[in-house]
C-alpha cells in the first residue's frame, strides 16, 4: 500500500477480493489502521473544495464506515468533532459525523441527528449521499414526512447526470432496500390525506420517481425488480390503467423467453409475480412452483429421506425418529451470506425451545468438510449436520426439490410442512405458535 494519502483508500480497498463485502468488524492491521486515520482526518481537514468534499464517495453506498474497527471509527470521529468545532463551515467534517451517527450502532437523540444532518446538507447542498441519508433516517418511527419529502426533492435536485451511483440506483435503494430503508417513498404517500399541506409535494415526487423508473425500464424491460417498483408507484398514484399496461407488457416479454428457454427462472419468477398481481392465483401459483418446486410441500407431510443418511457424525438419522418434535430442516452453506445471517436466530430459537420439542438438521450444500466443521464449531451449533459434498446435486436437494438457500423447511409435530420460507422474525412466530399454542 502506497504511502501517498491520494492512493490509500483504493489501495486499501483492493486488497479485498469483493469491495465492499467484507466481515461487519474489519481486521486491519495496526498500521494500515494509522494510514487510513491519517488519510481521513486530512480529508475531513481539507474541508470543501468545489462544493464537495474529498472524502471516498463510496462511504455511504457500501456502508464503510459503519464498518470500520469501533476504535478506528472513534478516533475519526473525535478528529472531525474538533474539525467542526475549530471551523463550522467544514461540510467534510458536518458530512463525516453525519454518516457516523446515521450508522446502526449508535444509539442517538434524533434531534442530535437532524441538527448535524440539517447542518451537513446547508454545507453541502447538493450532496446526493446526505440527501439519501436523510430519508432513510425519516423513516424510523416516528416517521418525518416532511424532512423525507424534502430529501428526495434534494436528491432530485443534487443528482448530476452521469455521476456514479445513477439516480436510478439511489432510488432503487429508497423503494427496495429493506435491510436499512424501513420506510418506502410509498410508505409516505400512502398515509398522506389529499388535503395535507405536503401532498401536492410528494405527489410531485412520486411522479418524478415513476419517470426515472420507466426510463430504466425501457433499457432493461425484462427487469422484475424495475417492473414491481414502477407499478406500485403507479398504484400509489392511482393510475390503475398505467400499471396494467406495465404488468402485461412486461407479461409478453416474459412469456417470449420462455418460447425460448422453458427453464428460464427470471421470466418464471416475473411470471408468477405478475399473475399475483393480476389476481390469477393459480397461474401464479403454477409458476412459482416451477421457480421453486419445495413450495409444493406446504401443507404437505413431508416424506422421509428415500435413501439412508448420516449425519456429520457417521450416525444414521432419518425423518422418522423426530416425529413428534417440531423440527427445522435447514438447508444452508458455509458459503452463503444470508444462510450465515440466518444462524444466529436458529439458536436462539432453539434454545429458547429445544427443551419444549423444538429440533433442528442443518443440510449442508458445501464442498469443503474441514471448513464445515471449523464453522459449526466456531459458531456452536449443536443440532446435527448432513453433509454429502455434492452441493446442488446433493440427494436430499433433489428429493424436496430445493433451488436456492436458505431454504428453511419448518415442520409440526404430524410431519406436516408448515412453511418452506421460515426465515427471519417468522421462524419466532411459527415456533411459538407451534410450541406455546399447543400448551394452551
Amino acid at each position: 500500500m502506497k504511502g501517498n494519502s491520494v492512493d490509500v483508500w483504493d489501495a486499501f480497498l483492493d486488497t479485498f477480493e469483493n469491495r465492499g463485502l467484507s466481515n461487519a468488524d474489519w481486521e486491519i492491521a495496526a498500521d494500515v489502521q494509522e494510514r487510513l486515520v491519517a488519510y481521513f482526518e486530512a480529508k475531513i481537514d481539507a474541508g470543501v473544495v468545489d462544493g464537495k468534499t474529498l472524502l471516498p464517495p463510496d462511504l455511504i453506498w457500501n456502508e464503510y464506515i459503519w464498518r470500520f474497527p469501533e476504535d478506528m471509527r472513534q478516533k475519526l470521529r473525535e478528529h472531525a468533532e474538533r474539525a467542526l468545532e475549530t471551523d463550522p463551515d467544514n461540510g467534510a467534517a458536518a458530512k463525516f459525523l453525519t454518516i457516523v451517527l446515521a450508522g446502526w450502532n449508535y444509539d442517538i437523540p434524533p434531534d442530535k441527528f437532524w441538527t448535524l444532518s440539517e447542518k451537513a446538507t446547508l454545507l453541502l447542498p447538493s450532496d446526493v449521499a446526505l440527501c439519501y441519508l436523510a430519508f432513510i433516517k425519516s423513516g424510523i418511527d416516528p416517521l418525518y414526512f416532511d424532512k423525507a419529502v424534502i430529501a428526495l426533492e434534494g436528491l432530485f435536485e443534487g443528482y448530476r447526470a452521469g455521476e456514479k451511483p445513477t439516480l436510478y440506483q439511489w432510488l432503487f435503494r429508497c423503494c427496495y432496500d429493506y435491510l436499512y430503508v424501513t420506510s418506502r417513498p410509498n410508505d409516505f404517500y400512502e398515509q398522506l390525506e389529499s388535503g395535507d399541506p405536503l401532498y401536492e409535494r410528494w405527489t410531485a415526487v412520486m411522479e418524478k420517481i415513476g419517470v426515472v423508473f420507466e426510463e430504466q425500464l425501457a433499457k432493461t424491460p425484462d427487469d422484475w425488480h424495475t417492473v414491481r417498483m414502477l407499478t406500485e408507484i403507479h398504484e400509489a398514484l392511482g393510475n390503475s390503467a398505467a400499471r396494467e399496461k406495465v404488468l402485461k407488457a412486461a407479461q409478453a416479454i416474459f412469456e417470449k423467453q420462455l418460447e425460448q428457454d422453458e427453464n428460464d427462472r427470471s421470466a418464471l419468477d416475473g411470471l408468477a409475480n405478475i399473475h399475483e398481481r393480476l389476481g390469477n392465483a393459480e397461474l401464479a401459483k403454477a409458476y412459482k412452483l416451477k421457480v421453486d418446486p419445495s413450495l409444493g410441500w406446504e401443507g404437505q407431510v413431508l416424506p422421509d429421506f428415500s435413501s439412508p443418511v448420516v449425519d456429520l457424525e457417521g450416525n444414521p438419522i432419518s425423518l422418522a425418529e423426530y416425529r413428534g418434535k417440531v423440527v427445522l430442516i435447514d438447508f444452508w452453506a458455509v458459503w452463503c451470506g444470508p444462510c450465515l445471517g440466518e444462524i444466529p436466530r436458529i439458536k436462539r430459537v432453539y434454545e429458547k425451545y429445544h427443551d419444549k420439542g423444538f429440533e433442528v438438521i442443518g443440510v449442508s450444500l458445501d464442498e469443503d468438510e474441514a471448513m464445515l466443521r471449523a464453522y459449526i464449531h466456531e459458531n456452536e451449533m449443536p443440532w446435527r449436520h448432513i453433509f454429502d459434498g455434492q452441493k446442488w446435486s446433493g440427494h436430499l436437494v433433489e428429493q424436496y426439490g430445493v433451488r436456492s438457500i436458505p431454504a428453511p423447511f419448518l415442520i409440526d409435530r404430524e410431519g406436516k410442512v408448515i412453511s418452506v420460507k421460515a426465515r427471519g422474525s417468522l421462524l419466532d412466530e411459527l415456533v411459538a405458535m407451534e410450541i406455546e399454542g399447543e400448551k394452551g
